[in-house]
């Protein structure tokens, strides 16, 4: 036996383009944690690919046997400008948590991530900040992930279109540095006190284990995070 109750049987990672004969029991247990109709969740789940989005799969037992089993799934996409992957979802199978796959899974998504040429993971979460904490995951800022646009847009596209973003920011911050030379004189008035607002996705980093700025689209407190690896 492995820590946690694991049992001995053969245990690996495989992504789903490799395995389109489990497309099906992959979104069942999808559907059992996050529900949405068969049809969507199978045209997501075959966006799968070498170039990114890849669905990874946590199996146990012979390969294409009777005692095959799928334990778990993870989505990775590529982070716009870097080389770091997102891990967009983590499931495991709910008659099989608590006993240590949720580790062996993400293990197994570094080590892909690593053979990928890859250097940080990042991630978010509503609940399970601690877990990846004893991962190594350490609380960051927002990053923008690439999700399915890499499916159908060439990766060298996507960073010129990053670079870009990034020059015209720069561009705009010269010009208001033109448009507003030190030389003014200052306002002879003080500025006024700065207003109290609730904080925003976009709020700089302040967050612990316990309480974060950041709100996912549906308003839930959400965590940012990330591994070096």
């Amino acid at each position: 036996m492995f820590d946690g109750g694991i049992s001995c049987a053969v245990i690996r990672i495989e992504p789903l383009h490799e395995r389109w004969d489990l497309v099906e029991v992959c979104a069942e247990l999808l559907n059992a944690q996050w529900q949405r109709s068969m049809g969507a969740r199978i045209h997501s789940l075959r966006q799968s690919s070498h170039s990114y989005p890849v669905c990874l799969l946590l199996l146990s037992g012979e390969r294409q046997s009777q005692d095959e089993k799928l334990i778990g799934h993870a989505r990775l996409s590529r982070v716009l400008g870097s080389r770091s992957l997102f891990v967009e979802s983590v499931v495991v199978c709910s008659t099989l948590r608590g006993k240590g796959y949720g580790r062996i899974l993400m293990e197994g998504v570094e080590r892909y991530a690593k053979g990928r040429g890859c250097t940080r993971l990042c991630l978010t979460t509503h609940d399970k900040q601690h877990f990846y904490a004893h991962l190594g995951f350490v609380l960051s800022k927002p990053v923008q992930s690439v999700g399915t646009l890499a499916s159908f847009m060439p990766m060298e596209l996507l960073h010129k279109f990053c670079r870009s973003a990034e020059k015209e920011e720069e561009g705009r911050k010269s010009d208001s540095k033109f448009n507003n030379p030190a030389s003014s004189p200052p306002s002879i008035l003080p500025p006024p006190p700065p207003i109290s607002a609730p904080p925003s996705s976009l709020a700089p980093v302040n967050q612990t284990l316990e309480q974060t700025p950041y709100t996912d689209n549906r308003g839930l407190p959400i965590f940012w995070m990330h591994k070096d690896i």
